[in-house]
């Protein structure tokens, strides 16, 4: 009888550790399914996300002038514009006004295009405050300029037209550029071809960073 009670308590044990065995597997399923729902969940979500951005990009590259380049004095890439602020033998503030002047009548202001480099906002001729800033740069750079790139994040600017649509004017974010020549550096702006080294169309208001 001892015997036999102990083959029924060691069978009984066994069908416990049987029973948790399933249940642990079971519950490993469940766990599998669970991460495999918020895999599929993610990436139905990042789908979307790329549909979004694609349906909502299409109007813009719909109202982007053709054709994707355009010459102003025969001047469409930076490596015009380079040479010919070369072939104006200017020197100094003179050679900096006169690529500033050069790349704001390049521009229009415009954040049709906000995902191109610089270089190719200014083929375009097209783009924001950025993109203009720093395709200047990239002609000051070549031209052996110092300037650096800063920004503020409240800047005040009168009325005017962007991407067709009438703007009153108001507080915005802006970038432009610092140029140093010798001991003096002057905010330079391509933003507006009224600008020029150390005056610009807009007001600062907040803490100018790099």
């Amino acid at each position: 009888m001892h015997a036999l009670g102990c083959f029924r308590s060691l069978s009984n044990v066994k069908q416990a550790e049987a029973y948790a065995q399933k249940a642990d597997i079971r519950q490993s399923k469940g766990e599998l399914n669970m991460i495999r729902k918020l895999v599929l969940a993610f990436v139905g979500l990042g789908a979307a996300g790329v549909v979004a951005i694609y349906l909502l990009t299409i109007p813009l590259l719909r109202r982007l002038p053709k054709p994707g380049r355009v010459s102003m004095d025969g001047i469409t890439t930076i490596d015009d514009a380079v040479e010919a602020c070369r072939r104006t033998h200017l020197h100094g503030w003179d050679l900096v006004a006169y690529a500033q002047h050069l790349a704001a009548r390049k521009f229009t202001y415009s954040r049709l295009n906000t995902w191109d480099t610089p270089s190719r906002a200014f083929e375009r001729g097209m783009g924001y405050c950025e993109q203009q800033a720093l395709a200047l740069k990239h002609i000051y750079d070549r031209l052996g300029i110092e300037s650096r790139g800063v920004l503020a994040f409240r800047c005040t600017f009168p009325a005017g037209v962007i991407d067709g649509i009438p703007w009153p004017g108001g507080v915005s974010g802006h970038a432009w550029l610092r140029v140093r020549i010798g001991d003096e550096e002057l905010d330079v702006c391509p933003g507006s071809a009224s600008n020029r080294p150390g005056v610009t169309q807009f007001e600062i208001l907040s803490t100018v960073r790099t």
